[in-house]
């Protein structure tokens, strides 16, 4: 015990002067004497060979914790020291050194031991040391005031830094009954996690315990070594919840290509309510902790969530009110036609009750007593006959209704003329009005009968009903739901829609969410993760994008395809009032059947998505629904890829300008196309050329691709990916395939042109989309630029070929099981709600990823459980926004332009 009471303590405090000296002094460079001078000049000890050791061991122990930990954990253990407060860490300190010296086994060494190991024991000694033990107790001695002092610079809020150290100083005393709040709070703060060098960076803490929590300090209670005395007290509050976060050197992972993603260290932290985001910050930089991070405090940004109540919030106020009046909208229309479909019932059975119990009354009796007109009874026959729909019956014929058959004299006159009855009969070829010799078999039946349908007249809605019904759920969700198609309709289409879609979806997965929000990381292995993009399989997911490309190519070719037909009409007869009708209702089409609900979905993006979840990932903003409070109108206008490209309001929605900018300069190319199907077709060609050669010239500029979006600046998406004159070539590719089936509604496909258009487009498909391997792989060649060029500007059009084959062939009968596949009935309402899948599902995966309370982990298994739950939960959004805004607009269209089309 006497080594542990005099040697260790001056071992420690020579590794405290180490510290101070921040490794000035190198061992290597100083001989024993030097060495013993060095600790002499310190801590008064005059013995060369205990100086040299102490000297070793203090090296030793600063090489093993760092120059920091000794520091904070041996100042002030000198035992001559006049501060008693010293003194007092220095017996907790020794206390702990005395019991790790009993745990090590250096009790029982000789001397000998002891000299051949004297810059190891200090190091051995540490080792079975409790430092947490130790740190708790010192700081039990005083204040966590003493260590983060207020001084009048700071910029804390007094009442936030006060409850802030009592919080700390109560911590120290959690396990008293009446702190255990504290307990609670403490367990609710994050702790720095294990694996932060494989990118588990994010110590969230208990979001939900944090908030639940109510602490109180009694007044006259002691902890901190302070007596809570004050007029302060007892002091009661509330907790809330804050994440602080610091952006970490992407060095830190290694030689680990982060793909411009800013790795973060963020901690979750519970916190006393009188407390804000800039108060945090201010407690950060106090004291020991400020010097201790340093630069980093700075640096570390602290957000505490406060959402503003939704009544203050007028934007979204608005959109409340606009969504309550869709939902009263379509429960008007719902409750108006099931109470036309209750009258309608009632009448039918009324009705089929009535015909039941008629019958056929004698000559004189007025038809108005029944639906009949009266017949002479005495021609009837007992029997009723109900073998077929005409009979020949005594050379004469007549129509009967299925149930009675009558037998009048061939020439017999009904009583009564007009609607409300339908005879009808001839007799041996003669009139039957002339031929009084035989009988015919004639039907009687209201007209309301005819068919056999007992069901009355509908009555025609008025224009006030037929606009509340263009809401009814009995109306639209039997047309959304159907598996039918329309007539003359290409139904391949409908697969490829879906499982393009799907595509899409894939590739988000990866995206929104998961490395979109700016203030935390959500993953919990994001380095192990990034070896995933490095295999083979991976490129399909780098290859989404051409999902994008499919339905340019399917909006090029329905578009040629539909237009060329109405053109060809036009041209036939081509008054300007007509053509002016056909102008105006091209475009009117196109913005009504596109912007309703695009609007609508933007509003619910921007103005209530912070309303729609929360949890200690939830982003201080979203920056791209922040952005549309600016630019929303230029999602209205359709030129959000070209203006305010910086600012982009729901930035997948460039897709959406781009096919409308398409679409608005097409009517030019139709209407050559109209008046010859080569000079159009030569106008197409040179657009599509033009498209190639922007593609691969912008590319060569800006050498991007899908992993440089992070790191670039935008340069790539901004000036690449989503401007027109760089997509345009799969939209040409889709007319051409307008024009062939305009041309050839239907061909015949030999069996050796089928071999040879299913190889080509299967072997170049796979090849667009897989090549990249060659690169993204580990140790991958980096693709130069004029190679990149050519495969950004050439792919794309290659790619909307491969799919233009495969929705020829399906179409002229040669497309075999992919056929069956893609044209499947189940299939058919997944492609109607793929326009809203697409407006919706990253606001969905959003909105899940930011909630989630735990990390998200990524492995094969784990994304594809994410990825078939965001396919689910998009669908199901997507069919309440077509229900409630996409399908009403069409049936109001129908009310606008009525039967002109």
């Amino acid at each position: 015990m006497n080594l542990v009471k005099k040697y260790i303590p001056l071992i420690l405090v020579s590794s405290s002067v180490f510290s101070v000296c921040n490794g000035k002094v190198v061992a290597q460079n100083m001989s024993e004497g030097d060495k013993a001078r060095w600790v002499g000049s310190f801590i008064g000890v005059e013995h060369t060979e205990i100086g040299a050791s102490i000297y070793d061991a203090g090296v030793h122990l600063v090489s093993k914790v760092g120059g920091q930990a000794a520091t904070i954990m041996l100042a002030g253990l000198l035992q001559g020291s006049k501060n008693p407060a010293a003194g007092r860490v220095a017996d907790v300190v020794l206390d702990h050194f005395a019991e790790a010296y009993n745990k090590s086994g250096v009790g029982t060494w000789n001397q000998t031991m002891l000299r051949d190991h004297q810059s190891q024991l200090g190091g051995l000694i540490l080792s079975k040391m409790d430092f947490l033990g130790t740190v708790h107790d010192i700081t039990r001695l005083g204040s966590a005031r003493m260590i983060m002092p207020l001084t009048n610079e700071s910029k804390v809020d007094r009442d936030c830094y006060e409850d802030a150290m009592d919080v700390l100083d109560a911590v120290n005393e959690m396990q008293r009954s009446d702190l255990a709040w504290a307990r609670i709070m403490f367990d609710a703060t994050g702790k720095l996690p294990a694996g932060v060098l494989r990118g588990h960076t994010t110590a969230l803490g208990s979001y939900d315990s944090c908030l639940q929590i109510h602490g109180r300090i009694p007044r006259n209670i002691v902890i901190g070594a302070m007596n809570k005395t004050s007029a302060r007290y007892p002091r009661e509050f509330s907790t809330k919840y804050c994440r602080a976060t610091m952006t970490l050197d992407p060095s830190v992972f290694g030689s680990v290509d982060t793909h411009g993603i800013h790795p973060l260290l963020t901690l979750g932290l519970c916190l006393p309510d009188s407390c804000k985001a800039k108060d945090v910050e201010g407690i950060l930089k106090l004291g020991y902790v400020g010097r201790s991070l340093g630069s980093g405090a700075d640096a570390t940004e602290v957000y505490c969530p406060e959402k503003q109540p939704i009544g203050e919030d007028t934007p979204a106020l608005v959109a409340v009110i606009v969504l309550s009046i869709f939902g009263f909208l379509v429960l008007c229309g719902t409750l108006y036609e099931l109470r036309q479909q209750y009258h309608e019932s009632k009448r039918t059975e009324l009705l089929k009750r009535k015909s039941e119990n008629d019958h056929y009354d004698v000559i004189g009796k007025k038809a108005s007593e029944n639906d009949y007109t009266s017949i002479n009874k005495a021609y009837v026959h007992d029997e009723p006959k109900t073998n077929g729909d005409v009979s020949h019956q005594n050379g004469g014929e007549g129509i009967q209704n299925g149930s009675t058959k009558v037998e009048l004299p061939a020439g017999y006159m009904h009583h009564k003329e007009g609607d409300q009855t339908k005879l009808n009969g001839t007799a041996n070829g003669k009139s039957a009005e002339t031929d009084t010799n035989h009988f015919v078999t004639v039907d009687i039946r209201t007209k309301s009968n005819q068919g056999g349908d007992t069901a009355p007249r509908k009555r025609r809605d008025g224009t006030l009903g037929l606009f509340v019904k263009s809401f009814s759920i009995l109306t639209n969700a039997p047309k959304l739901l159907s598996g039918k198609s329309g007539p003359g309709a290409i139904t391949c289409l409908h697969g490829i829609r879906f499982f393009s879609i799907s595509w899409i979806i894939l590739g988000h997965t990866y995206n929104y969410g998961i490395v979109t929000n700016p203030g935390v990381m959500t993953t919990i292995n994001f380095v192990d993760a990034i070896p995933m993009t490095q295999r083979f399989s991976y490129q399909a997911v780098v290859g989404a994008g051409y999902a994008v490309d499919t339905f340019y190519m399917i909006s090029g070719m329905l578009l040629a395809f539909i237009q060329l037909k109405q053109m060809a009409k036009l041209k036939k007869d081509p008054e300007p009032g007509k053509v002016g009708y056909y102008v105006f209702y091209y475009y009117f089409h196109r913005f009504w059947r596109l912007t309703p609900m695009y609007m609508i979905i933007l509003m619910i993006y921007t103005c209530l998505t912070t309303y729609l979840g929360d949890g200690p990932m939830w982003p201080k903003q979203i920056e791209s629904a922040q952005n549309c409070r600016e630019s929303w109108w230029t999602n209205l206008l359709y030129v959000n890829n070209l203006v305010l490209v910086d600012k982009q309001c729901m930035a997948w929605s460039w897709f959406l300008a781009n096919d409308m900018q398409f679409y608005v300069v097409s009517i030019v190319i139709l209407f050559f196309l109209t008046i010859n199907i080569k000079l159009g077709s030569c106008f197409v060609f040179l657009l599509m050329s033009a498209g190639i050669v922007s593609a691969g010239v912008k590319e060569h500029k800006y050498n991007g691709s899908f992993f440089t979006m992070k790191s670039d600046g935008g340069a790539f998406w901004n000036n690449v990916y989503i401007t027109p004159w760089c997509r345009v070539a799969a939209f040409c590719v889709g007319l051409f395939l307008g024009v062939i089936f305009y041309k050839k509604p239907k061909a015949n496909l030999s069996r050796a042109k089928t071999f040879i258009g299913w190889s080509l487009a299967a072997t170049i498909g796979f090849t667009l989309v897989y090549c990249t391997y060659s690169e993204n792989k580990e140790d991958g060649v980096t693709w130069s630029r004029e190679f990149r060029a050519v495969y950004e500007s050439v792919g794309r059009p290659l790619w909307a070929a491969c799919v233009a084959w495969v929705i020829a062939a399906c179409h002229y009968g040669r497309g075999g099981i992919v056929n069956s596949i893609l044209s499947w009935s189940g299939l058919v309402p997944l492609s109607r709600m793929s326009y809203a899948a697409y407006l919706v599902h990253p606001i969905m995966m959003m909105i899940y990823v930011f909630s989630k309370r735990n990390l998200v982990y990524l492995a094969d298994f784990d994304v594809i459980y994410l990825f078939l739950g965001h396919i689910v939960m998009t669908f199901m959004a997507s069919f309440v926004a077509s229900l409630a805004f996409e399908a009403p607009f069409m049936a109001l269209e129908k009310m606008i332009v009525g039967g002109r089309k």
